[in-house]
């Protein structure tokens, strides 16, 4: 059992939630933002990982592949569209239609940020010789195993080396998954590079109605050192073991949970 980013997440929202969807794993429902997600990171992947020579419309076409596979693995599971999340007002099949445009922009969004706007921003290459894209990492923090995977690294002009996450929605993450993944950089790389040291991170936002795309103001990291990453997982690994899993329904938190109709204390 390993613990992760995503968990800390999911435990802090609704403990009650995580126990039904991680543990006793309820059918949860699916949306066609988790396929578009999924498929602008691996199309972002495909193009870092060409050493950025790969074309906008090879890219696309990473994504379109993508956006396939992960579209009817869902519909496996839940073939009837209709019992898909919504998005306002487009419905299954609807939002599965518009979202696969959303993402193809993304994905071309990304590239120009790249190319035109911010050439001077490289993804950071390891001692190992290799990109630092969806670079794995398992850490012990305090007794815990933590597993993840960093969307990528980069060698900002400004900042040095910064973990950098990309974003398909409308809200960035937090400084904490940030400065995890800065963490366990220096775990990695720290014996090779003495002085390594991670302290800004920010989150690449995808292109949408009302932006151009891009990262956010960097995240100041430097309140995280590993006392307090260690911490935030010791009292999940603890409370998870302990089986405290106190629900917390709310419209906000109901509204978007994949495991409501399962859920007794469900709004």
């Amino acid at each position: 059992m390993h613990r992760s980013v995503s968990q800390v997440k999911a435990f802090e929202k609704c403990p009650y939630a995580y126990k039904l969807e991680r543990l006793d794993k309820v059918w949860a429902r699916p949306a066609a933002w988790l396929a578009q997600g999924l498929a602008v990171h691996e199309a972002a992947e495909w193009w870092e990982n060409t050493m950025r020579t790969g074309t906008t419309a090879e890219a696309q076409e990473r994504y379109r592949e993508s956006y396939a596979a992960h579209t009817n693995r869902m519909c496996k599971s839940t073939p009837n569209l209709d019992y898909w999340f919504a998005s306002g007002p487009y419905r299954g099949e609807q939002d599965i239609e518009r979202r696969f445009g959303i993402g193809l922009d993304q994905v071309a969004g990304y590239i120009e940020y790249y190319e035109v706007r911010a050439p001077e921003e490289k993804v950071w290459i390891t001692p190992d010789d290799v990109p630092a894209v969806e670079l794995r990492f398992d850490m012990e923090c305090d007794g815990v195993k933590v597993v993840g995977y960093i969307d990528q690294l980069i060698d900002h002009p400004e900042h040095g080396v910064i973990p950098r996450d990309i974003k398909t929605g409308n809200t960035p993450g937090d400084d904490f998954q940030l400065a995890v993944y800065a963490r366990a950089v220096e775990d990695m790389f720290g014996a090779v590079l003495p002085g390594l040291r991670l302290d800004r991170g920010d989150y690449w936002m995808g292109r949408n109605k009302t932006r151009k795309g891009g990262p956010t103001k960097p995240y100041d990291l430097t309140d995280w050192g590993r006392p307090e990453v260690d911490a935030v997982f010791k009292q999940l690994d603890q409370a998870v073991k302990a089986a405290e899993f106190e629900p917390k329904p709310s419209r906000e938190n109901c509204a978007f949970c994949p495991v409501s109709l399962s859920c007794e204390f469900a709004m």
